[in-house]
Formats: C-alpha cells, sequence, structure tokens
C-alpha cells in the first residue's frame, strides 16, 4: 500500500491552514467527508484538495497523532495543528502519481526519485517533490 503526504510553506505558514477549524470536524477525521475546505487549499487549481483526515497527522502538545485518535477529544486549550496531510487516495502507486502528474503539469516542480531521508518520519520513502516556489513539499511512501 502506498500513501501521500503533503505540506509546505503555503500551507503550514502563509495561510494557517494546518490550523483551520474544519480539521477537526468528526466527519474529516473519521474520513466520512474529504474536503476540509473549499478555501485555498489545493494542489492545482482545478479542485479542492481531498483528504484521508483519519491517517492525516497531526501535532497535538508537542505528540504526533493520527486524525482517527482525534475523533471525540477534547482539544479546546490544546496546541494543535496538521504536521502532513495524507492525500485522499485509493493507496495504489499508480493512483498517487495521477495526482502527482496533475501538480506537475500545474508548475515547476522538482522530483527526486530516489531521496535520501524520510520527510515523513515513517514507511518507506519512494518519492518526494517540491514546487519551486517552496509553497507545497509532498512525499510517496510504500506503508
Amino acid at each position: 500500500m502506498y500513501a501521500l503526504y503533503a505540506w509546505g510553506n503555503f500551507f503550514n505558514y502563509e495561510t494557517g491552514l494546518d490550523r483551520h477549524a474544519g480539521w477537526l470536524d468528526p466527519a474529516v477525521l473519521s474520513g466520512e467527508r474529504e474536503v476540509v475546505t473549499d478555501d485555498l487549499m489545493a494542489l492545482t487549481d482545478d479542485e479542492p484538495l481531498r483528504v484521508d483526515g483519519p491517517n492525516t497527522v497531526f501535532e497535538v502538545d508537542g505528540s504526533l497523532v493520527e486524525g482517527r485518535e482525534l475523533v471525540g477529544r477534547d482539544l479546546d486549550g490544546a496546541d494543535w495543528r496538521v504536521s502532513r496531510i495524507r492525500v485522499a487516495t485509493d493507496g495504489t502507486r499508480a493512483d498517487a502519481l495521477r495526482i502527482m502528474a496533475e501538480f506537475e503539469e500545474a508548475g515547476d516542480i522538482d522530483v527526486d526519485e530516489a531521496p535520501e531521508r524520510n520527510p515523513v518520519g515513517f514507511g518507506e520513502i519512494v518519492t518526494t517533490w517540491e514546487d519551486e516556489h517552496g509553497q507545497w513539499d509532498l512525499a510517496l511512501i510504500r506503508l
């Protein structure tokens, strides 16, 4: 099984979308809904980014947890943010590469097909992508 993760300056620092209240919606955290917000969060101009909320990695009070672990949890007063978005795919390498082909067509993208480090922190790193403006970083991992 393969997973595609996304993060970057645009998401984490410039827009604050990593702390958007929509991430804590139980429908997103449980996987019932794949769109957090239609506003700005997209890899391309075509459509909003579809996310796998249950497997998205959050940082909560300094600890990394998956979205599924936050269902029903009271985060009032907690310091939380999304660390790595898991992009919704069917779990195949082909589907992840289809999404990335659309991303590559949209702009100047650097692709590393033999990365030396794993920016996600788990799984086996396969490929990384970074747009030349530093807005989005993505990684394909084998779980």
